[in-house]
């Protein structure tokens, strides 16, 4: 008698950037995608501590699941100083998305989301236009500045811009009106 094992194991990918203040390292983003079936999760956490005039320390959670290229969950947390700056959650009921903000709830009529932030490191957008910002809570134009170099601006006046290698996010050159940094892939 012949005994056949059949085992699904998961794909999984991990990121470490650097990040970078005037040459300078000033913390840290891991993201892991992990690929099990039709589900795709994405996990980013990020650390912060530089000076300004005095010290400033920033910590980013964030969170997506997509299921058959769908968006059915996400979340994102980010803590300034020690004081909570934001905290929201996103679920997909079939047909439209719930956001829970600090127990506010509120429905967005979205299409079904197919691309948000976090995907914008272990995917290149080369075919997508637009981008899902949980933090912001609307899809966002991606432009095209190059061969793999992307630009996407925010309702707040702020810009990032992406270079990517196989497919894979390389650098993040982030301008911010009070700040600029750069988070490299190592």
């Amino acid at each position: 008698m012949v005994f056949l094992v059949c085992q699904t194991s998961a794909q999984e990918k991990s990121l470490s950037y650097t990040i970078k203040r005037d040459g300078q390292s000033v913390g840290s983003m891991n993201i892991i995608q992990v690929k099990a079936g039709n589900t795709i999760s994405y996990k980013l956490h990020s650390e912060v501590k530089t000076k300004f005039i005095l010290t400033f320390t920033a910590k980013r959670i964030e969170e997506a699941i997509y299921n058959n290229g769908v968006l059915i969950y996400s979340s994102v947390y980010q803590n300034q100083n020690g004081k909570e700056k934001l905290s929201k959650q996103m679920r997909f009921d079939g047909n439209k998305y719930i956001v829970t903000d600090k127990g506010t709830k509120e429905q967005l009529s979205n299409t079904p989301i197919k691309y948000n932030m976090v995907c914008l490191y272990t995917n290149e957008p080369s075919q997508i236009n637009l981008v899902f910002s949980d933090k912001f809570q609307k899809l966002l134009p991606i432009q095209k500045l190059g061969e793999h170099h992307y630009k996407i601006s925010f309702p707040d006046g702020n810009f990032n811009e992406y270079y990517y290698s196989d497919g894979t996010c390389k650098r993040i050159e982030v301008n911010h009106s009070f700040y600029s940094a750069v988070m490299e892939l190592h």
